[in-house]
């Protein structure tokens, strides 16, 4: 066991609203709840996810991000077995105030 006990439901808010904050340069508007899928047992690994394009406002303006994965970094690209959802597994990234950023191996 690795001894860590798992973050609170506020505590994770928190942290959520922090890094948004941080990421965003402006205050959540408000909180919005979204049905977290259930993860099935089994998935289709489709390949690995190369790259990330995304947009969002940022400092007050809408923004378009392309994030290209160092290969090292790289989640694998997995679809549940009904098709209905995409999953990504594992990579070596993080989401910081700078938007996606690859680990260094």
């Amino acid at each position: 066991m690795s001894g860590k006990v798992p973050l609170s439901k506020r505590a994770q808010k928190t942290h959520a609203e922090n890094l948004y904050r941080e990421f965003s340069g402006h205050e959540p508007d408000e909180v919005e709840y979204v049905q977290k899928p259930e993860i099935p047992d089994v998935l289709t690994v489709i390949g690995e996810l190369e790259a990330v394009i995304y947009s969002t406002v940022r400092d007050g303006e809408n923004e378009r991000y392309i994030h290209k994965f160092k290969p090292s970094s790289r989640a694998m690209l997995c679809v549940t077995p009904n098709g209905d959802q995409l999953v990504l597994i594992g990579g070596k990234y993080l989401f910081t105030d700078r938007g996606i950023v690859d680990k260094w191996a």
